[in-house]
Parts: C-alpha cells; structure tokens; sequence
C-alpha cells in the first residue's frame, strides 16, 4: 500500500494480512466533469437566493474573498462569477482571504489562482498583522472581537469563493469561515479559536461547535451577500457546487460533504495517519492535523505515526515552534487554558501535546531530515523513514501489536468519538 506524503508518497512495509479491516479512509466520489459548467448552472439556480445576475444589479463594486494556496485552485469557481460581473459592468477585486497562514508570493498568486484572473482583475492579499488595514465593528456574544480586514467595507457586495471539507476547527470549512479566520485580525482569530478548548468543537460537528457558532456570528454581522463553493472529494476532484445564500447553502454542502468523509471508529495499538500528502503536510502547521482522527483511534500506551513531509518547515506560527521546542506537553497542555498565553501556534503545539497527556501515547512524525533535526529532544518523536518509525512503535507493544492506517486522515469524521 502507497501512501500520500509530500509530493512522492510513501510505501507501507506492513504485511496485507496484518492490514485486513485495518483502513480508514474516505469514501470514492466521482468529480465534476464540467465544473465551470455547473457553477454557471449554479448562479442561475442558487440556494435561497435569487440567481446572482438579479442581486447583482446596481452594484458597482464586488469582492471576492477567496482561500490560498493550501486549498485546491478555486479558479473555475471565480471565473464564471467574474464574467457575470464583466457583462454587468461590476468592478471586482479578488482577496486572498489566508488568515493566519503565511503571505504567497507573487508567482505562487499567479499559478494558483492562473494569470488570466491576476492579469485581469486587482488580487490583494489579506495579511492578519497589519492593524491599520482592519476595522472593528463589535464583538460576539462569546467576546470575539469583530475586527476584520476594511476592503469588505469599500465594496458593494461580497463573495465567498472555496472548498467544503471537514474541518477539525469548525465542524466543516467553507463560508463563514472565510471571514472568520480568512480576513480577521489575528488577535480575533486567537480569540475565536481558544474556542476549540471548548467540549463541540469536533470535526464535522457545526451546531453545538462553540468556534464554529462563534464564527458564523461573527460572519452574520458583515456585509457577505453570496457563496459559491465546491465540495471536495478525496482527491480533490470537485463533486458538488452549491451557490447561493452563504448560510443555508453553505449548510446543504456540509451535508454532502459529511456523506463522503464520515468513518467507523476503531482502535489500534499503532496509528499510521497521513494528512494526504502535498499540500496538506507542505509544512508541520498544516501536517499536525492528522493527529486529530488518530487521537481518537489509538489505543490508551499507543503510538502515533503522523506522515509529514513539512517541505516548508513548522509553518507561520513561531509560537507553535516555540512552545514544542520549550515546554513539556503536560505544561503546554495547562499553558495552553490560559486565554492570555493563547494563540494558534500555542494552540497547535497542544494538539500534539494532548495525545501524549490524555493517552499516555508516543507521537512520532515522519518528515524530512531537516524536520527531524529540528525536532529533536521535544515531546515529539521523529523518524525518516516509516520503517525506522514502526520499530519506535513497536517497542511500546507487549504483544503483536494491531495496526490502523488512516488515509487523507486531515477530512476524516470519526463516528462515536470520545470528548
């Protein structure tokens, strides 16, 4: 069996007979085979909403919010939406909505959006530090200050462009989340996200998920007038597209998201989790959320196994570094409560903290030899080569040890899970 890591892959010495039943993984889904075409049809036939050439009528400006390069190109998604916008003589500028992820580089706009967009229309960048660029206009009831980029303030109405997948924050991605964290303040977003200590906040889960709540009720007071977003597959091939009001069809394609990804819990001694290869392990903020399923399937003195090939490093967040590198994880576990020491970085070094603290389990990364450098002497292991990880595992096990591998692991919603 390959299985995703980076741009190559990675074989799996485990015997066939050792593996039966032993997979998780989500399920196969064919793709669109014209997907400008059906989003065109989309427009026309939105979810409770008019088609978009009525509301579109007499706006001058439009904003299309947008995600970065750690999601799959939405660029056949905006270009139908921009040609509506030609023929009506609107005005759209395109916002990287990357919240707190790092800023792309010019090439890196150009080949994932594709230049015919970037040569064509104003692309700007949100950047979640720049305090003069944002504006506050309130709070939640849960204190989340509503301080967000101003561009979504200089346009007459806004557009949520992305994919729908299972989110270990906020139930599903998608929609409001693209305003929240997409184009916060990052002080907001930390502020969103200490939510996620909360009991709810569990992947495919959205009513009763504190951050997820939390986020639509930030979304709820700022102009955002219209989606169109694609779900995506395992691959991701895109399956669905639902456009329309940004809640209730952003609702419907969660429903159809959560039909693809939704898995049996089972436990293993050993859990072998890979996020699904580029670009979701391309740095260890991205590749730390394969720890989420296989917290929930490792077995109490288990191993952890988390493929990251973290071509980038750590990631954006230098307190997620930080805190892995200085502190125990039963500290950062007990750090990470304190709302004044919370931040993302703080937050990400605690999901990998808290397998260890709550499971007595080993968590061992496979990663590059920079990486695995890099990570000596933390609570976090680190290998090569998934042989040299499996012999690490092993020894942890009095007896044969049971085996589960866990595939694309980043979607997965892992029924009857523990809190």
């Amino acid at each position: 069996m390959r299985l995703e890591y980076g741009r190559t892959g990675i074989d799996l010495p485990i015997p066939a007979d050792e593996l039966a039943g032993r997979l998780l993984e989500p399920r196969e889904v064919k793709g669109l085979m014209d997907v400008e075409k059906k989003v065109e049809e989309s427009l026309c036939q939105p979810i409770d909403s008019p088609p978009l050439t009525e509301v579109l009528q007499g706006k001058k400006t439009a904003l299309i919010l947008t995600v970065n390069h750690t999601r799959p190109s939405p660029s056949q998604l905006i270009r139908p939406i921009a040609r509506v916008g030609d023929q009506l003589g609107i005005k759209i500028t395109i916002c990287i909505a990357s919240g707190r992820h790092r800023q792309m580089s010019a090439e890196e706009i150009d080949a994932h959006l594709g230049k015919d967009l970037t040569s064509r229309y104003k692309v700007i960048h949100h950047d979640p530090f720049d305090q003069s660029a944002h504006m506050e206009v309130g709070a939640t009831l849960r204190g989340t200050p509503v301080t967000v980029n101003r561009a979504i303030f200089d346009h007459d109405f806004i557009i949520g462009t992305g994919i729908i997948e299972p989110s270990y924050l906020c139930g599903f991605t998608g929609g409001r989340k693209i305003l929240m964290p997409g184009i916060a303040f990052h002080r907001s977003i930390d502020w969103n996200h200490y939510l996620l200590l909360e009991k709810g906040a569990r992947p495919g889960v959205l009513d009763g998920n504190p951050l997820s709540e939390d986020a639509e009720e930030f979304a709820r007071k700022l102009p955002f007038h219209w989606i169109t977003y694609a779900v995506a597959g395992a691959e991701d091939q895109f399956v669905e597209i639902v456009s329309g009001n940004p809640y209730t069809a952003h609702r419907q394609g969660c429903e159809i998201s959560s039909r693809i990804y939704t898995v049996s819990h089972r436990e293993a001694d050993i859990v072998i989790s890979s996020a699904g290869g580029y670009p979701y392990d391309i740095d260890l903020v991205q590749g730390k959320k394969a720890v989420v399923p296989a917290r929930d399937t490792v077995k109490p003195g288990g191993s952890i196994i988390l493929l990251a090939a973290c071509q980038e490093g750590w990631g954006a967040e230098p307190t997620f570094k930080e805190w892995v590198k200085k502190y125990s994880p039963q500290e950062v576990v007990r750090r990470v409560m304190d709302r004044g020491q919370f931040t993302l970085g703080a937050h990400g070094a605690n999901m990998l903290a808290k397998p260890i603290v709550e499971k007595d389990a080993r968590v061992i990364v496979v990663t590059s030899p920079e990486m695995a450098a890099d990570l000596k002497g933390t609570y976090v292991d680190s290998a090569t080569s998934l042989e040299e990880a499996l012999e690490r595992a092993r020894r942890k096990v009095k007896n044969r040890p049971c085996y589960l591998v866990l595939r694309k692991s980043r979607r997965l919603i892992v029924k009857n899970q523990g809190v």
